[in-house]
């Protein structure tokens, strides 16, 4: 039972991150307005940023032989860079978001030049945090993807025996 509940813990998350990653992002970034792929995104990125958090927790405690240290390592890399993720670049990006988003909502004559200038510092502010953020989360799906080199050789191990 415990590893069959490992298999599914770990193909849930490494699957998951990578598709949303690469597959679903990308997608929803070229067919929608950026203001609606901001919307979706907020609201995936909990659950996404969750999913990098705890599933590596998951596949560790549920691992029916002893993970090396260097397994270890990358489950823990992998948590830490969704936590990460999840309680402070996500939030600051948000709130950059909203602030610029409220911002280009004014009328066009109650916008001025320091509108324009607050509106040009938040997107590179923004820029900046989910750069950061992008870091982490290839982060975290590189030691999950490293992390599969452990879990390969430990069940091949195991069927040897």
């Amino acid at each position: 039972m415990l590893t069959a509940v490992h298999l599914l813990a770990y193909s849930y998350v490494f699957g998951a991150t990578s598709f949303h990653s690469f597959v679903s992002s990308v997608r929803a970034f070229k067919v929608l307005p950026r203001k609606e792929f901001g919307l979706l995104q907020s609201k995936l990125f909990p659950i996404h940023f969750l999913t990098q958090s705890i599933g590596p927790v998951v596949v560790g405690l549920s691992a029916p032989y002893t993970i090396p240290t260097v397994g270890i390592a990358l489950l823990a890399a992998s948590s830490l860079s969704g936590l990460t993720n999840y309680l402070w670049l996500m939030p600051v990006c948000n709130r950059l978001k909203t602030e610029r988003f409220a911002l280009e909502e004014l009328p066009e004559s109650e916008r001025t030049p320091e509108t324009n200038e607050k509106i040009a510092a938040l997107t590179k502010k923004f820029g900046k945090y989910h750069g950061i953020s992008l870091v982490f989360n290839s982060l975290s799906v590189l030691t999950l993807a490293a992390y599969s080199y452990v879990f390969s050789t430990q069940f091949l191990v195991r069927a040897l025996k």
